[in-house]
């Protein structure tokens, strides 16, 4: 449940942790998807390079991408405890993230 607080959102902590698994997934993905589509990862590489292309591959989203993909998802899913997502809570969420120190392509 949101709770307004001087004009801020407050997101509840299982919605701040719903939006920012699924921004670390799109971006895993995003980024397996290019490396394995452009040959770059293959069966049998080290792992270790596999972490170095990743951190080097960027990515391309954007809050309202997520939200959408989120709200989508949502959307095909019964009893959820996390209502819609906004453009403007994933990009609390990204902010949040960047200043704990996660990195993000974005």
């Amino acid at each position: 449940m949101q709770q307004p607080s001087d004009g801020i959102d407050v997101l509840p902590p299982e919605k701040i942790a719903f939006i920012a698994y699924n921004v670390g997934m799109f971006e895993s993905v995003q980024k397996f998807g290019a490396l394995i589509t452009s040959g770059k990862i293959t069966g049998g590489m080290d792992p270790a390079k596999v972490a170095e292309l990743l951190e080097n591959t960027p990515a391309f989203y954007d809050s309202e991408m997520i939200a959408q993909l989120v709200n989508g998802m949502l959307a095909q899913s019964s009893g959820m405890t996390v209502g819609r997502v906004t453009a403007a809570q994933v990009d609390n969420v990204i902010r949040q993230l960047k200043a704990a120190g996660v990195r993000l392509s974005r």
